[in-house]
């Protein structure tokens, strides 16, 4: 018998491939597909044609990996804040001597919207992808998003000092603190971070964070307040 799927389980079962290949770098084969995604291996074969078709994947080898169309479609996510990030956060990062990371709440979880990276650090910003537990980013958004899937027993503490701190959680030898960029009806709707050699302490970045979060907050409201009278 021949096994189907149809209506909105076919956007699933897509958008499940396309998350999947994210996970492993962009690229995997047909087995761990199937295995990722729980669903049958002819069902994962066909979908998987059919993103081709579209260009959403490509064939890598013996596997698939993210597509052309993928990436000029998400070019365009998230674009008011990664304009700002873009012009601002290089420029704070060598002032700074820090690592910075922009990430917003997203799927229920803390995802990377822009960030700047100094060459000594190992800090992950791909642009859509999730942040591992733990981190300052993640905590500080936690504690403002209750739909976010990383509870924290701190919340509160986190909401009265305006910042979330760690240390060496995430990497031997840095640490992190995230402070909240407010959106223009006052929520917190992103958090901008920075990562530091354990040495320096991580708090002590928080005030020069805060003073661009204020700023960043206030850029993002003239564009989107400019944006709505066109």
């Amino acid at each position: 018998m021949r096994e189907t799927i149809g209506g909105r389980g076919v956007l699933e079962g897509a958008f499940a491939l396309l998350e999947a290949l994210n996970e492993r770098g962009g690229q995997a084969g047909l087995t761990q597909l199937v295995r990722a995604t729980g669903l049958p291996k002819t069902t994962v074969h066909r979908l998987l044609d059919q993103l081709a078709d579209l260009g959403a994947v490509e064939r890598a080898g013996r596997g698939y990996r993210i597509g052309s169309r993928v990436f000029r479609l998400g070019r365009f996510w998230q674009p008011e804040i990664r304009d700002i990030a873009k012009e601002w956060l290089p420029v704070l990062s060598a002032r700074m001597r820090a690592s910075l990371v922009l990430v917003v709440p997203r799927e229920g979880r803390a995802l990377v919207a822009a960030g700047a990276v100094l060459p000594a650090d190992e800090v992950p910003v791909s642009p859509g992808s999730p942040l591992p537990p733990g981190t300052a980013a993640g905590r500080l958004l936690a504690a403002h998003h209750s739909a976010l899937a990383e509870p924290d027993t701190d919340a509160l503490e986190i909401r009265a000092a305006g910042y979330a701190a760690e240390s060496e959680t995430i990497t031997a030898g840095l640490g992190c603190a995230a402070v909240g960029i407010r959106t223009p009806d006052g929520r917190v709707g992103a958090a901008l971070a920075a990562v530091v050699p354990v040495h320096r302490d991580p708090v002590s970045a928080v005030a020069g964070l805060a003073s661009t979060a204020r700023s960043f907050s206030a850029a993002l409201a003239h564009l989107v307040s400019g944006t709505d009278g066109q």
